[in-house]
C-alpha cells in the first residue's frame, strides 16, 4: 500500500529536525530564559519555513501557468530534501509529458485526416445538429462553386447550398439517424448530378455527408446511349435501302435493264455509304483506344495540302466550289503525314459539302502569332453554323442540318475523327462560324523545336 505524501516519514522528519535541534538547545538554558527564547525561536522558525514553502509553491504555480500556455519548461528543481512539494512537482511533470505525447499523437492523427480528406475526389463535410458545417474539404468548395475567400465553416448547409432537393435529403437523413443514400441534381449555373451519402457519427452529435460528383458519368452514359441509337439509325438506313431494292429486283426480274441499272446504282451507293460508316467507326474506335499509331516526325505541310486538294478536285468541281491554297512552302510541323492528310481531307470535304453553289473554300497554312505553333485553316463561305451548335460539333454523329447531312452522304463522324487525331498530336481544334457568312476551322499543331 502506497503511503500518502503527507504521511511520508522523511518529509515529517525534514520539517521536524530544525524544531528538535532548537528544543535541545533551549533545554540547556536556565529555566527563566528558556520559555521566552523558545517562543521567539518558534515564531522565527515558523516564518522561515512559511517563506520557504511559499517561495516553492509560487515557483510551482508559475511553472503550471507556463505549461498551461503550451510552453516547454522544466519542473522546479527539488530543494534537495524530498518533500510533498517535490513529489507533487514530479507527478505534474510526468502528467505534462504524458499530455504532450497524447497531444502530439492527436495532432498527427488530425494531419493525417486532413491529408486524406484533401486527397479525396469526393466532397466530404461534417455538420452538427443545427446543420452548421464544422469540417469540409476543398472538393466541397468546387462542387458548390465557392471561392477560397467564401466562408464555409460555421455556416449552415442550407445557406451554403440553396438547392432544396439536397437540403431536404440531408434533413431527412438527420431525422432518420441512419446512413442514407440518394442521387440528387444540384441545379445552378452548371447543373451537377451528385450521389450523396449521409450518416451520423458514433456519438450521433454530428453527421458526415459525402458528395460524389457523377456528372461526367451521366454525360458518358448519355453519349453511349446516343451513340448506340445513332449507330443503329445510321446502319438501318443503308441496310433498309439495300435490302428493299435487292428484294424488288428479285421479285420483278431483270428484264427492264434501265430499272435494273437504277436499282443497282442505288444499292452500290448505299453500300458505299455503309462501308464509309463502318470504316469511320473503326478509325474512331482505334483512335479512342490508342490503337492507331501516330508516327511523329518533322514534315512540310504544303505537299499534304496539295495532294488532298487534288484528290478532292472532282468533288469540288461537281459541287461548283473553287478551292484556293494559301500555303507557305517552308512551314513545317511535327506530326504523322497520313493522319494529318486525313484531317485535311475531312475538313475540306465538309467545307465543300456545306458551301453555297457556286462557292469558295480556302486552305491556309501559317505560323501562329504566339506559342511556337503552326495553324492549318479551312475557310468556307457557306451557310454557317448557329452559335448554340458549335460546342457539340465534334461529338459523334452530331449534325446541325440532319436532312442535308444525310442527303450529302456524311457519316457524322468526320469532325470527331479530326478532334481525336489533333489531340493525339498534342494540338487543338477551334471552330468559328456565323450563319450566312461561313465557317473557319483552325487546327493548331506543334512546330519543330
Amino acid at each position: 500500500m502506497r503511503v500518502p505524501h503527507w504521511l511520508d516519514l522523511r518529509a515529517v522528519v525534514s520539517y521536524l529536525l530544525p524544531a528538535l535541534a532548537a528544543a535541545g538547545f533551549l533545554a540547556t538554558l536556565p529555566a527563566g530564559v528558556g520559555p521566552p527564547l523558545a517562543a521567539l525561536a518558534a515564531v522565527l522558525l515558523a516564518l522561515v519555513l512559511s517563506a520557504r514553502a511559499a517561495a516553492r509553491v509560487e515557483k510551482l504555480r508559475q511553472w503550471v501557468v507556463r505549461i498551461g500556455r503550451g510552453e516547454r519548461a522544466r519542473a522546479p528543481l527539488p530543494s534537495g530534501v524530498p518533500d510533498v512539494l517535490d513529489a507533487l512537482s514530479a507527478e505534474l511533470s510526468s502528467y505534462d509529458d504524458a499530455l504532450r505525447g497524447e497531444t502530439t499523437r492527436l495532432i498527427n492523427e488530425r494531419d493525417r485526416l486532413e491529408a486524406m480528406l484533401g486527397a479525396m475526389v469526393e466532397g466530404v463535410l461534417v455538420i452538427d445538429r443545427q446543420g452548421q458545417v464544422v469540417r469540409a474539404n476543398e472538393r466541397v468548395r468546387e462542387i458548390f462553386g465557392l471561392g477560397r475567400d467564401d466562408p464555409l465553416l460555421g455556416r449552415r448547409l442550407w445557406d451554403v447550398s440553396r438547392d432544396t432537393e439536397l437540403s431536404g435529403f440531408v434533413r431527412e437523413a438527420m431525422n432518420r439517424s441512419q446512413p442514407t443514400f440518394r442521387e440528387v441534381q444540384l441545379r445552378g449555373e452548371k447543373d451537377r448530378f451528385l450521389a450523396v451519402t449521409a450518416g451520423p457519427t458514433a456519438d450521433r452529435t454530428a453527421w458526415v455527408i459525402v458528395l460524389h460528383d457523377v456528372t461526367e458519368m451521366k454525360r458518358l452514359e448519355r453519349v453511349r446511349t446516343d451513340f448506340v441509337a445513332n449507330v443503329s439509325h445510321e446502319l438501318r438506313t443503308p441496310m433498309t435501302a439495300i435490302k428493299g431494292f435487292a428484294e424488288t429486283l428479285a421479285s420483278t426480274g431483270y428484264d427492264d435493264r434501265e430499272r435494273v441499272a437504277r436499282y443497282v446504282s442505288i444499292i452500290e451507293r448505299q453500300a458505299s455509304r455503309l462501308s464509309r460508316l463502318i470504316e469511320d467507326l473503326l478509325t474512331l474506335s482505334d483512335l479512342e483506344l490508342g490503337k492507331m499509331a501516330v508516327r511523329m516526325r518533322t514534315m512540310a505541310l504544303a505537299p499534304i495540302v496539295h495532294d488532298v486538294v487534288e484528290l478532292l478536285s472532282g468533288t469540288a468541281d461537281r459541287a461548283h466550289v473553287k478551292v484556293q491554297i494559301e500555303v507557305d512552302e517552308g512551314i513545317e510541323a511535327k506530326g504523322d503525314p497520313d493522319r494529318l492528310a486525313q484531317v485535311v481531307s475531312n475538313l475540306l470535304e465538309n467545307a465543300i459539302k456545306f458551301s453555297e453553289n457556286p462557292g469558295e473554300v480556302t486552305v491556309r497554312v501559317q505560323r501562329a502569332a504566339t506559342g511556337g505553333l503552326v495553324e492549318l485553316q479551312v475557310v468556307d463561305r457557306g451557310v454557317g453554323i448557329p452559335a448554340e451548335d458549335l460546342p457539340r460539333l465534334a461529338e459523334r454523329f452530331y449534325r446541325v442540318d440532319k436532312a442535308r447531312s444525310s442527303e450529302l452522304g456524311g457519316t457524322g463522324l468526320g469532325l470527331s475523327i479530326v478532334k481525336h487525331i489533333v489531340q493525339a498530336h498534342g494540338g487543338s481544334l477551334l471552330i468559328e462560324s456565323r450563319v450566312g457568312v461561313g465557317t473557319t476551322v483552325t487546327v493548331r499543331l506543334p512546330a519543330p523545336a
